[in-house]
């Protein structure tokens, strides 16, 4: 009997000490303080991540931006460009223009006396195109076009 009595003494005393472990663990994880710290720990963890996140963001919005104005300088520099390139077809239209609305020196003048077909025959065997053949006469330039192919055939 004594043996069970000081089994049963042994089996409570390490019931207590298990219990006692156990009262203290869950005290711990349990303790305000202890939970407030360790919520600190989480919450400045996240605020660090969230740092070099926004801070890798940033970097990566200077550098689209940098990119951007590159871009930019560069298509600038080609509207530049563009308008030059209009501004002198404009004026070499319009030089094209007044010089074949003025009668150049070395244009033959017409002879009375011939048709039209006659002309065009004559001017379009000079090296005149067709367009200027066409307003020097006051003929249409389907007119033209057409005297002039048709006496290519016949040759």
């Amino acid at each position: 009997m004594e043996k069970v009595v000081l089994i049963a003494a042994a089996l409570l005393g390490g019931y207590a000490v298990v219990y006692q472990l156990l009262k203290k663990k869950i005290e711990r994880s349990c303790d305000p303080e202890a939970l407030l710290g360790r919520i600190r720990e989480e919450v400045n963890r996240i605020i660090v991540e969230l740092n070099q996140t926004t801070d890798r963001n940033i970097a990566l919005v200077e550098d689209r931006i940098g990119r951007l104005m590159d871009l930019l300088a560069k298509a600038d520099k080609k509207i530049g460009l563009l308008q030059r390139e209009g501004e002198k077809h404009e004026v070499s239209a319009k030089l094209y223009s007044a010089l074949a609305k003025s009668k150049a020196p070395s244009e033959p003048e017409p002879e009375a006396g011939k048709d039209v077909r006659e002309e065009v025959i004559r001017l379009h065997q000079a090296g005149f195109p067709a367009s200027l053949i066409s307003r020097r006469l006051g003929a249409p330039l389907g007119e033209v076009e057409l005297i002039i192919s048709l006496s290519e055939r016949k040759r």
